[in-house]
C-alpha cells in the first residue's frame, strides 16, 4: 500500500470551514458495481457513506459485510456509477436533476482491485479533480491481462476518495468475481491511502479538485481514454507512478 507524503506550500484556506464533523445524507458511496452496506444489500448502513474512521468505520472498505457479488471479464468496462441518501432510487440513472451532493470540491478519485480480501490493492483506474459527481458514469476497464479471481468473499473493487476541501479519506468496496487469465499478473500501481488514523497517519492531505460545491463538468477527457484503453494494465503505461492526483499535504 502506498501512502502519500508529498510536502506542499499550498494552502486550501477552505478546509476548516467546510469539513464536516458529522455525514452528510449527499456524501457518497458507489452503487455501480452493487457494493457493500448499500440500501440494496441484507446489511444496509447509515454510514456506508462516511469517511473512513467516522463512528470506528475501519480501512478497508469500512469492516462491512459482504455484500451482492457482480462478475466482470477481463477487459470489461465498468461504468461506475455514485450513489447518497439523497437517490431514492439507486437503480435509476441518471438520478433526478438538482440533487445535494457532498462533493467538497472534487478530488482524486481511484479505482482498485484487491483479490486477497483487502491486504493489498492494485489501481486499475484514476480521476482527477471532478470527481466524484452522481449525475455521470466513470468508466474504468478490467485490465485484459489479470488473472481471474474466484473467491468472491477476497476478490473486491474500491473505490477511493481524496478530497479538495476536507481531510477525510473515503474507501467503498463492492465483492466481485473477475474471469481473466490463466498467465494474468494484476497491476504494479499501488493504491494511494491518506488521512487514515488507524493506519497512524495524520489527517493532513487533500487534492487538487475543481472546487465546485454542486454538479462537475464530468469525467476528463484525457483521463477517461486512460481508463479505459489499458493504461493501467500490468505492463501498461501506469507502471508503478500511474499520473499525477494533485495531492497536497498541509
Amino acid at each position: 500500500m502506498k501512502a502519500f507524503t508529498l510536502a506542499s506550500s499550498i494552502v486550501l484556506a477552505t478546509t476548516t470551514l467546510l469539513s464536516l464533523l458529522t455525514p452528510s445524507s449527499a456524501h457518497m458511496a458507489i452503487s455501480n458495481p452493487p457494493a457493500q452496506a448499500g440500501p440494496w444489500t441484507k446489511n444496509p448502513s447509515n454510514a456506508v457513506h462516511a469517511w473512513i474512521g467516522y463512528q470506528g468505520k475501519k480501512f478497508p472498505c469500512g469492516g462491512y459485510k459482504k455484500g451482492p457479488v457482480t462478475t466482470y471479464s477481463a477487459g470489461q468496462i465498468i461504468p461506475v456509477r455514485f450513489w447518497n441518501f439523497n437517490i431514492k432510487n439507486p437503480k435509476k440513472f441518471p438520478p433526478p436533476s438538482g440533487l445535494a451532493q457532498s462533493r467538497h470540491g472534487g478530488g482524486a478519485c481511484e479505482f482498485s482491485l484487491s483479490y486477497d480480501g483487502g491486504k493489498t490493492w492494485k489501481v486499475i483506474g484514476q480521476y482527477t479533480k471532478t470527481c466524484p459527481d452522481i449525475y455521470y458514469e466513470w468508466p474504468v476497464m478490467i485490465p485484459k491481462n489479470v488473472p481471474s479471481c474466484t473467491d468472491s468473499t477476497k476478490c473486491l473493487f474500491a473505490f477511493s476518495w481524496t478530497a479538495y476541501s476536507t481531510d477525510q479519506f473515503y474507501h467503498h468496496c463492492a465483492n466481485v468475481i473477475i474471469r481473466g487469465s490463466k498467465t494474468g499478473k494484476l497491476p504494479e500501481l499501488e493504491m494511494t491511502i491518506v488521512d487514515v488514523k488507524q493506519l497512524h497517519e495524520k489527517w493532513d492531505t487533500h487534492a487538487l479538485g475543481d472546487k465546485k460545491k454542486t454538479k462537475s463538468s464530468g469525467p476528463i477527457a484525457s483521463e477517461k481514454r486512460m481508463n479505459t484503453n489499458g493504461y493501467y494494465a500490468y505492463g501498461g503505461g501506469a507502471g508503478k507512478k500511474g499520473i499525477n492526483l494533485g495531492l497536497v499535504v498541509l
